[in-house]
């Protein structure tokens, strides 16, 4: 039998092998195979019968591995699938989609061994002299005695390393190798709901999601503080008490605690947890178990997305707008995409969750494609927050805040509740001007200012992670004397510090939240109402509940209306309400404060006037006039060269040599707007289309056409298939 492999490499063919005679291989099956001059692990995607002729060109593979960690054939065709549609490397999709530890050949893993210890024969003997042992060798002789324990169970119950050393010294016990058994999910389901009673829109909504004759997609749109977490609960309950298992996405790993106290309160179980914080061993370990049933809830980041789930009965997209769902480099991928093409295959339902949808789920609402489900109140104990523009162009401000938005968080403060101040700017200034030549601080590799980090005293580029240290001379005239123009969230940290000296302030961005379990720390302490300020990124910006917050001050949005992006409006209206929405979500009403310089402009007034819904309508009516996405499909062709020429003459190249066609229009060669990246200059290729079929084909024809050119050295390109994101 000749079987063809995927190498986990960028690689877009598979690769032939010989199987071993008499050795059974499935499709999805991982085996060991000879690859150039290295040994790698393939999975197999393919089985036909040997063609005599061609065999003794063929390689044989080196063995097949245990087949508990082989690929099921749902995961299989999902992976094939997403390379077929995202037009990426094969083998790379399965990198992404199988665990580190799967990969690595099973001599360098005990995923699917144990070492247990266990009595010899001398050992046994012990037991007509155990007078003679002190307490803790009678200890562990009666534990091993029992049964063979491994050296965790023999750690937990209090063996210390040099007992197991003396047992083994002696010769009273040795460690036997066995093979790990698949355990047996035996726990029954308890469900706690407390005093939680349902309002009518949420009531309607688990209504209509209990509807079985409905296979559409469900749009969940509810604004801030609705209870869509209650929502996502009720689906799923009568799914885990038929036995089947929820996957449940959300954008960032800072969600996971909050999101899995909540499970795990309401259901009395266990919640498997898939994101990249985890060791090797433990995403292993977790793939394996939700394979095999023994998780009942997976909550996890993008790449939980390719979890194997023995009987998966319904999949939850929480905050299914957000950007962090898109892969932006390699294999770019979006999770909420591929959840929904999963729900359709294995045909379960699916929940996108989102205060703020994107318009591509808006639109596929407004086509009929989703079902559109609306929670529009809060419980009646709590009160929509309100919105209120401060015009920085007619107030001064101090360190980015105006006096008003001081005056607000004393008052805050003087009621015993918090404020939250965001900025959406890490380090201390995002901009250092030399004092002497007015040179603005620059990456040398890219073409982005470097940020100033107070606390470690360095330059960051926040592109290719260059660091300076502070003070720099300037690049231009040699002086280090620099002035610092903007704010980041050091800046309002120390100036709030000196402001209300009196209080506890915590700062939560990437640079403050770098320890294990620092977000679930810092999330405790808010809910405990230590600090009484906080100062806050993105990360604070959606899915949190914090009660006792009632203010909410947004320093300079100004960005999204000048970007070169035209999907930064629909952006910055999410985050101004998600941000927006972290206020009032306890008994007292909450206040946001948006400072911005663009206080009149129409669509900031028509979203916090009207609400999100007639703002996205908006902004589709303008894609419309446009042909701009959702309302027509887009695709990016990305080059990048040491050379600036080469990487436009590449792209070049593909428009002036692939045929054109009616169906479809290009843009460009056009520069990223970041175009220098890594001392690597980065173009694009724009393809856009009414329908998706013509562009797949065009796609194709780009790639067979790539595979016959010789490119240039140094060069790189890479397809994006619904791109989000043009930096």
């Amino acid at each position: 039998m000749l079987i063809s492999v995927a190498i986990p490499k960028p690689i877009r063919n598979t690769f032939t092998y010989e199987a071993l005679p008499g050795v059974h291989i499935n499709l999805g099956s991982r085996v060991s195979v000879p690859f150039g001059n290295q040994t790698l692990i393939g999975i197999v995607v393919k089985k036909e019968a040997n063609n005599e002729r061609t065999l003794k060109r063929i390689r044989r593979i080196n063995s097949v591995l245990d087949s508990r960690g082989d690929m099921p054939i749902d995961i299989l065709n999902l992976c094939l699938w997403a390379a077929d549609y995202y037009h990426h490397p094969i083998g790379d999709v399965f990198t992404n989609a199988l665990p580190a530890l799967l990969r690595a050949q099973e001599t360098k893993t005990n995923l699917f061994v144990e070492k247990k210890l266990r009595l010899t024969s001398l050992g046994f003997e012990l037991n007509q002299s155990t007078k003679k042992l002190s307490p803790k060798k009678k200890m562990l002789f009666r534990l091993i005695q029992e049964e063979e324990k491994t050296k965790e169970a023999l750690f937990k119950s209090g063996i210390k390393p040099y007992l197991i050393r003396i047992f083994l010294n002696e010769g009273w016990a040795y460690w036997q190798t066995t093979r790990k058994k698949a355990e047996v999910k035996t726990s029954k389901l308890n469900i706690s709901y407390g005093d939680l009673i349902l309002n009518s829109d949420q009531k309607k909504v688990v209504a209509e999601l209990s509807d079985r004759d409905e296979n559409r997609p469900f749009l969940l749109q509810g604004i801030t503080g609705s209870g869509k977490t209650e929502i996502y609960l009720r689906a799923i309950e009568p799914h885990l008490n038929l036995g089947r298992q929820a996957l449940i996405l959300v954008p960032e790993i800072g969600l996971t605690p909050q999101m899995v106290s909540r499970f795990e309160d309401r259901f009395c179980t266990r919640v498997a947890i898939i994101n990249s914080s985890l060791t090797d061993k433990q995403r292993a370990q977790a793939w394996i178990d939700a394979k095999e049933g023994q998780s009942g809830i997976i909550l996890g980041t993008r790449s939980a997305i390719f979890t194997p789930l023995k009987n998966l009965g319904i999949i939850i997209v929480d905050e299914e707008h957000d950007l962090s769902f898109k892969q932006q480099e390699g294999f770019r991928y979006s999770a909420r995409d591929l959840a929904i093409y999963r729900s359709h295959i294995e045909r379960i339902p699916i929940i996108l969750g989102s205060a703020t949808p994107s318009l591509e789920s808006l639109f596929n609402a407004k086509r009929g494609r989703y079902k559109k489900l609306s929670l529009n109140s809060r419980p009646t104990e709590s009160h929509p927050e309100t919105y209120r523009v401060i015009d920085t162009s007619q107030f001064a401000t101090r360190e980015g805040l105006t006096q008003f938005a001081l005056r607000s968080i004393q008052k805050t403060l003087n009621s015993g509740k918090q404020a939250l101040v965001f900025v959406n700017q890490r380090g201390f200034c995002p901009i250092l001007l030399c004092e002497e030549c007015k040179q603005i601080a620059t990456c040398d590799r890219c073409q982005v200012k470097l940020t100033y980090h107070q606390t470690t005293q360095v330059l960051s580029c926040h592109h290719c992670g260059r660091l300076k240290s502070y003070p720099a001379p300037c690049d231009n005239c040699g002086s280090s004397r620099w002035i610092h123009l903007g704010v980041g969230t050091e800046r309002l940290e120390k100036f709030l510090s000196e402001s209300f000296p009196k209080e506890e302030i915590l700062r939560i961005d990437r640079d403050s939240m770098k320890g294990k379990n620092s977000m679930r720390m810092a999330i405790d302490r808010i809910k405990e109402d230590k600090p009484r300020i906080l100062i806050g990124t993105q990360i604070l910006a959606k899915g949190h509940h914090f009660p006792n917050i009632t203010l909410v001050i947004i320093v300079n949005v100004d960005a999204g209306f000048y970007s070169a992006d035209f999907r930064a409006l629909e952006r910055l209206g999410q985050t101004i309400l998600q941000v927006g929405g972290r206020a009032g979500r306890g008994t007292h009403a909450g206040e946001v404060l948006i400072q911005t310089q663009f206080g009149n402009q129409e669509t900031l007034q028509k979203l916090i006037k009207t609400g999100y819904q007639k703002f996205a309508e908006h902004l589709l009516n303008e894609r419309a006039d446009a042909f701009l996405p959702p309302v027509r499909y887009e695709v990016a062709i990305h080059s990048e060269s040491p050379e600036q020429n080469l990487a436009i003459d590449f792209l070049q190249n593909i428009k002036r040599n692939i045929p054109k066609s009616k169906d479809l229009s290009l843009a460009g060669p056009l520069p990223a707007i970041i175009e220098k990246k890594n001392n690597r200059f980065r173009q694009k290729l724009i393809l856009i289309s009414k329908e998706r079929e013509p562009l797949h084909k065009k796609l194709s024809e780009i790639e067979r056409f790539i595979a016959k050119s010789k490119l240039p050295r140094g060069l790189k390109w890479s397809i994006d298939v619904d791109p989000l994101n043009m930096v």
